[in-house]
């Protein structure tokens, strides 16, 4: 071969590598450089490889521009990091629509397009409205007396079970004496009270390693995955290399969940009759029952959507209030700030209800700013362009993959003085009451969180009972680091051992 043909040879290989790093649909954001098969994954692994959602913030600032783009595998995605982008997309309809057919998400779904999450168009909005409207009149999206009372009794018997000591084997694996494992003790109320929602009953005490093992199970799926849906979403065929990209967890968490939910689906179906209204389960199978109800409505929908309404709600709760309390056990003044402010308001002669709320803005100040420095769900769900359009001046092509970095907008130093720092004043006025909450840590718009309501109260219910009742401890040893947690499409606090001393 003539020299002159191997210098045409590499000049052509390297034209053509400079264009694939470089190439993208014209006039859309500026994009991260890719590379062969994992695109620009690869770049923000290698930037962070636990947290990959960090490593945006890199080139947020390298390209000098909020919204970016960038390849994961072959599939052209945008990440958008500043407030106003962020509520745009949650906002408009264009946006809404959500990856439906990656073969990990069906998998773990009966091979089905099934459930809430990752469904669109009319499926979706069909089975939202159904599960919104009738799951709203047993307490989740709004408050219900009989459903608060409820609560109060879980409470009361979690507050009995710290207190006295474990009773079965299942307790002695999380509570040895004054140690308690968190998020792990959190387990069994968290899990109890969505029960109690979805299936019109709670579990008695000696029954409590079924919702525990449900709310375990939901904290493996969520680990599991990769906010940007990671490798097995761009090469499908990694998923039989079992556990080394998280695939065997996913699929062993799902079935788990599904195991627990069809079992006691079969448990309540020859109980049902007519009069019948015990939780959300009862209404869909009355639902099926219909001889015209869509074709939607199945047995395998029914138990994928409470998947996908259980495991945010029996996951998202244990581990913020563990992230609360490693924060205010890392800032003692807070904690003792919390104290006296239950103390003066509530006093010890009976719990905290749901009612003192608006009389605590401090306990509500320090679980926003828990919130907001530890954002559940950095990048949050991915969605999908569903059409052509544009956003912050820039084209996005019909079925671009959106990121909305919501970890980025919390941290954003435009919107928070010393973003870093943990403050929960900032959420107050100089009255000491709320301000407004610009946070987004559930999302907003057309996708936004359906259990946020539910959500916020249990999270104010059960640290405003702990910090009521209890001093918190590390204990040597123990992943007592802020910066000890685990990645995956919710990030979650290592489980650790905590002392709690009575107050």
């Amino acid at each position: 071969m003539s020299p002159l043909l191997v210098v045409i040879l590499v000049l052509l290989v390297t034209y053509k590598l400079y264009r694939f790093a470089y190439d993208k649909p014209p006039n859309t954001p500026p994009g991260i450089i890719r590379i062969p098969i994992g695109g620009s994954y690869w770049m923000l692994l290698w930037g962070n490889y636990k947290f990959p959602h960090l490593a945006v913030d890199y080139y947020v600032k390298k390209l000098k521009s909020k919204i970016i783009s960038c390849y994961m595998g072959d599939f052209f995605a945008v990440i958008v990091n500043d407030y106003d982008s962020i509520k745009e997309v949650l906002t408009r309809d264009e946006f809404s629509a959500r990856i439906t057919n990656a073969e990990f998400i069906m998998d773990r779904a009966f091979g089905k397009k099934l459930g809430i999450f990752f469904i669109d168009g009319e499926k979706w909005q069909e089975q939202r409205r159904f599960a919104l409207r009738h799951m709203r009149d047993f307490g989740f999206g709004r408050r219900q007396e009989k459903l608060e009372s409820d609560i109060m009794d879980e409470m009361s018997l979690f507050l009995e079970i710290l207190k006295s000591g474990p009773a079965y084997d299942g307790e002695k694996e999380i509570l040895k004496g004054n140690l308690a494992l968190f998020p792990d003790i959190l387990y069994a109320p968290a899990g109890n009270n969505i029960w109690n929602i979805v299936f019109g009953h709670r579990f008695n005490r000696n029954e409590h390693d079924v919702p525990r093992r449900l709310c375990r199970a939901a904290v493996m799926l969520l680990r599991a995955n990769d906010p940007t849906g990671g490798a097995i979403f761009q090469r499908p065929f990694l998923k039989h290399f079992g556990n080394m990209f998280g695939y065997k967890n996913h699929i062993k968490a799902n079935n788990i969940m599904k195991d627990i939910i069809r079992k006691y689906i079969e448990y309540q179906k020859p109980t049902l009759t007519e009069n019948d209204d015990r939780g959300f389960v009862d209404r869909y199978l009355k639902k099926l029952k219909e001889e015209n109800k869509l074709d939607s409505f199945t047995e395998e929908q029914l138990i994928i959507l409470l998947i996908d309404m259980m495991a945010p709600a029996s996951s998202a709760v244990p581990t913020t209030i563990t992230h609360v309390i490693k924060y205010v056990m890392h800032h003692p003044r807070v904690m003792k700030k919390i104290q006296n402010e239950i103390d003066n308001v509530v006093g010890t002669g009976r719990l905290v209800t749901w009612e003192d709320r608006k009389h605590l803005p401090y306990v509500e100040a320090t679980i926003r700013e828990t919130m907001r420095l530890e954002t559940a769900a950095p990048l949050s769900t991915a969605h999908r362009c569903n059409e052509k359009t544009t956003l912050g001046g820039y084209e996005i092509p019909a079925d671009t993959t959106v990121f909305t970095n919501l970890a980025a907008m919390h941290h954003d130093p435009d919107l928070w003085d010393e973003p870093e720092i943990f403050r929960p004043e900032r959420f107050l006025k100089e009255d000491g009451q709320l301000g407004k909450d610009i946070s987004l840590p559930f999302g907003a718009g057309h996708r936004l969180c359906a259990g946020e309501t539910f959500a916020r109260f249990n999270l104010f219910g059960t640290l405003a009972l702990l910090l009521q009742n209890f001093n918190f401890f590390f204990v040597e040893g123990e992943p007592s680091s802020l910066q000890d947690k685990l990645s995956g499409l919710l990030v979650t606090p290592k489980e650790l051992w905590i002392r709690l001393e009575l107050r």
